[in-house]
């Protein structure tokens, strides 16, 4: 029920499925919106813009610090690592996506491999 009250700010939903470790929900959440900012007017891009900015700077903060060692984690939540690099390709660059940027460059790069499909 919270969820759904939550969905009608896409940021708000996503930093609450961050918070609570659903990192599938966030991954699928954070497809959804780079599908639908195509049809948003652009004020509403704009506000979501921003939005995501402050989400951004809130996972530096110590409130998101397991979200952040999961991230040492990638084989095990794949779809936080997904999520992430969602947010980033949705934020126009700027000083918060250098901050992401540079916190998914941190994510071991041995473990990523284990991410990719069988050929």
């Amino acid at each position: 029920a919270l969820f759904t009250t939550w969905c009608l700010c896409p940021a708000a939903a996503l930093s609450l499925c961050l918070l609570s470790q659903e990192y599938k929900t966030a991954c699928l959440l954070t497809t959804s919106i780079g599908s639908r900012i195509q049809s948003m007017h652009p004020e509403e891009v704009v506000s979501l813009l921003v939005q995501l900015d402050r989400l951004v700077q809130l996972l530096e903060a110590p409130l998101f610090v397991p979200l952040r060692l999961h991230l040492l984690e990638p084989a095990t939540h794949p779809y936080l690592v997904k999520a992430l690099y969602s947010v980033l390709m949705l934020l126009p660059q700027s000083e918060v996506f250098e901050t992401l940027r540079r916190r998914l460059k941190s994510v071991p790069t041995v473990s990523m491999l284990h991410l990719q499909p069988a050929t």
